[in-house]
C-alpha cells in the first residue's frame, strides 16, 4: 500500500492527486493500493478517495501498514517516516502552482534528500518513475540526535538569505 500524506495545509495540492488519478487510469498504480490524507483539495479524484484528518494512533498506524510513504514536504511526516523505517518520497508544495506561500518545501527537500538520501519528486511526470525505482534509495537510519539535521537546515536558511 502507497500512503499519500499531503498535511493538513490550506492551500490545495491537487497536481498530486491529478497525477494519482492518471497513473490509475494507465494501469500502474492500483486504487486499492492508495490511500491519500488531504485537507484542502478543489479537485475530487475519480479513481480513490480521500480522507482529512484522523487521530495520530490511526496515522501511525497506516504509515507503519505502508510500503511507500509520499509526502509533502512536511517535517513531520518525514520524521515520523523514517522513524519507521520507511521508504519515503517527497513531493514538495510549490508557491508557482498556488500549494503554498513561498518554496520552503523545496528546500527542506533538498536537506533530506541530502541528509537521508530520500528520493524528491519535483515534477509530477516524475512520480512513477520514483516509485519504480523505490527499492534503490537506502535512506539513512534516523538517529535522534537532531543537531546534524537542524544544522542542515539552518545552513540551507543561511544560503538563502
Amino acid at each position: 500500500m502507497i500512503f499519500v500524506t499531503l498535511g493538513t495545509q490550506k492551500f490545495q495540492f491537487d497536481r498530486i492527486l491529478k497525477e494519482l488519478d492518471k497513473l490509475i487510469d494507465e494501469n500502474k498504480l492500483k486504487k486499492e493500493d492508495i490511500m491519500v490524507q488531504n485537507v484542502c483539495q478543489e479537485y475530487q479524484p475519480k479513481n480513490f478517495k480521500t480522507f482529512r484528518l484522523k487521530p495520530q494512533e490511526e496515522i501511525d498506524k497506516i504509515t507503519e501498514d505502508a510500503e511507500i510513504i509520499i509526502t509533502h514536504s512536511g517535517t513531520g511526516s518525514i520524521i515520523n517516516s523514517l522513524k519507521m523505517g520507511k521508504r519515503i518520497i517527497i513531493v514538495p508544495r510549490r508557491k508557482e502552482f498556488g500549494e503554498h506561500v513561498d518554496n520552503h518545501q523545496l528546500e527542506l527537500a533538498e536537506v533530506f534528500h541530502e541528509k537521508y538520501n530520500i528520493p524528491v519528486v519535483t515534477e509530477m511526470d516524475e512520480l512513477y518513475d520514483v516509485i519504480q525505482k523505490i527499492n534503490e534509495y537506502r535512506p539513512i537510519k534516523w538517529e535522534e540526535n537532531n543537531t546534524s539535521l537542524i544544522n542542515s537546515i539552518e545552513n540551507k536558511i543561511n544560503q538563502l538569505l
